[in-house]
């Protein structure tokens, strides 16, 4: 039992070795002798303790237990994903006493039969009904709906009276290769750092206490230069069209930045695709400035982050579009790949966040601009892999 939870954990990539596994053999052995049988939620806890050292594979043990403990046959992962889409948004039904009243109830040893059968027997989604895993009903299994003994899945609970919660992932926020937070962003972005003496000299109590025992207790105060982040940053964001479903994503990476107070200076600018001619101060694309006048704007030693899907048609990017996006108001346009390159040379040290799955990004125009500048998924993981390519430079 041990040891395939210990080599399914090592098949999803959680760095655990043999040294946990025995760690966790011991706890048990001496839990047993102090309080006896454990039950299923303390070998949770306990289990998680021995053989996970950091939360962000805490969704992945979540996963492994569920599926080497819980019995439940939800081993398909593209199943589960399938299951929580169905689950995804609550019918927002109205129930009457009399549906509440004669809501469908089960015993602990009952539930978990039940739900392996719906597990086997569910082809597609379900509102408001007493049987199948779906919502707004009296059904034990599903969410935003009333049983007084059922299982919630998905959803927030809203009547506090499920027998337990099934798969609320609720570390999925933890995990680096997929979520991004404000305060993981924040984390990872204090990585870009140029740290420089700078300004009067501050008194210093560590080497005020350092000195003065050298000096066998007789105090020496010291002043030394502080040191200060003299980094500049800028952002260039894709906006509207393909990007609208990583808004989000986007919105967080652009908000940890600005919160953070953190490099000496901070730009940002939006564009739509590719730049051409301009980039834009608002993502309403109303205050535009020309590449030419951004080159002379912002010093060519600030680190550049492009951030965007880099989908888009070919001649988008290979063309001189943008004499249409910019009303023709320029005579010559460059084209996409052009204004691209005009700005990777200005600015030497660049990269490129791509929210897209890494998996789709084989297409022309992502893996022109790929070739250009590195590419980096937009994850916390691929955000600090980022980061140290920009210290490079």
């Amino acid at each position: 039992m041990f040891e395939e939870l210990f080599y399914k954990l090592k098949a999803r990539k959680v760095p655990v070795s043999t040294t946990e596994l025995l760690d966790l053999i011991r706890a048990i052995a001496g839990h047993s002798n102090l309080r006896g049988v454990l039950s299923l939620k303390e070998f949770y806890f306990i289990a998680r303790s021995c053989l996970v050292k950091d939360i962000k594979f805490f969704d992945d043990y979540d996963l492994v237990f569920a599926n080497v403990f819980g019995n439940l046959g939800v081993n398909d992962e593209e199943f589960r994903k399938l299951l929580e889409t169905w689950l995804s948004k609550s019918a927002g039904l109205e129930l009457d006493e009399e549906k509440k009243k004669n809501a469908p109830l089960f015993n602990e040893e009952e539930i978990f039969r039940e739900l392996q059968k719906r597990l086997e027997e569910q082809k597609s989604r379900h509102d408001g009904g007493n049987y199948w895993i779906g919502t707004s009903g009296v059904s034990p299994f599903g969410h935003s709906g009333y049983n007084p003994q059922g299982i919630r899945i998905g959803g927030e609970s809203l009547n506090k009276t499920a027998l337990q919660v099934f798969a609320e992932r609720k570390y999925r926020d933890y995990r680096t290769d997929e979520s991004l937070n404000v305060r993981q962003i924040k984390l990872a972005l204090k990585k870009l750092k140029d740290l420089r003496k700078s300004g009067r000299p501050e008194f210093s109590i560590e080497k005020t206490i350092h000195k003065t025992c050298e000096n066998g207790g007789d105090l020496e105060l010291v002043f030394a230069p502080s040191r200060k982040n003299q980094l500049k940053l800028m952002l260039l964001m894709d906006v509207g069209g393909s990007m609208t479903p990583h808004a989000t994503k986007v919105s967080k990476l652009f908000s940890a930045a600005h919160q953070l107070n953190h490099f000496k200076e901070f730009h940002y600018y939006y564009f739509h695709n590719i730049m051409y001619e301009y980039v834009y101060e608002d993502a309403s694309f109303l205050k535009k400035i020309s590449l030419d006048r951004l080159t002379k704007k912002i010093s060519k030693d600030t680190k550049v982050i492009f951030v965007g899907d880099a989908a888009m048609n070919p001649y988008e990017l290979f063309g001189t579009m943008g004499r249409y996006y910019h009303n023709f108001d320029v005579p010559k346009s460059r084209s996409g790949i052009e204004a691209l390159e005009f700005l990777l040379d200005f600015y030497k040290s660049s990269i490129w966040l791509n929210p897209d799955d890494p998996r789709y990004w084989g297409s022309t125009t992502c893996e022109a601009i790929a070739n250009r500048v590195s590419m980096f998924f937009l994850s916390v993981n691929g955000l600090e892999t980022g980061i140290k390519e920009l210290l490079k430079n």
